[in-house]
């Protein structure tokens, strides 16, 4: 069976670090440390489902979600925001923006498993 391909857009080593740690090798992972990197991977690639920091300089997550919104073949790929903003109003702009879920960080390895099971059954 092929592997799910994720795309993780996070500009912190520490946290994309932790995500491949935690994806392992059951799934076939890219990374983009930045918002317009992202996009570019998202210009030559389709993957099931990404992992996306909303806290990122120039383009930022809210931006890459409008982007996946404005595109037809994209805008039905899973999007799990993973974030440091805690605020109920950042979460419900996601949302709004086409996120499909929401986590804070710090990274819980059981949490993101759970989103994972949840979006690429």
């Amino acid at each position: 069976m092929d592997k799910s391909k994720i795309l993780i857009i996070d500009d912190d080593p520490v946290c994309t670090g932790v995500l491949l740690a935690i994806l392992g090798d059951d799934y076939d992972v890219t990374t983009a440390n930045s918002g317009s990197g992202g996009i570019d991977i998202l210009s030559s690639q389709t993957p099931d489902l990404i992992l996306l920091d909303i806290t990122m300089p120039e383009v930022n997550g809210y931006q890459v979600l409008k982007f996946l919104q404005e595109d037809p073949s994209r805008i039905d790929i899973p999007v799990v925001v993973i974030s440091t903003l805690v605020e109920s109003s950042d979460q419900e702009f996601a949302i709004k923006l086409g996120a499909d879920d929401y986590v804070n960080k710090p990274i819980m390895p059981n949490v993101i498993q759970e989103k994972l099971e949840k979006y690429l059954r």
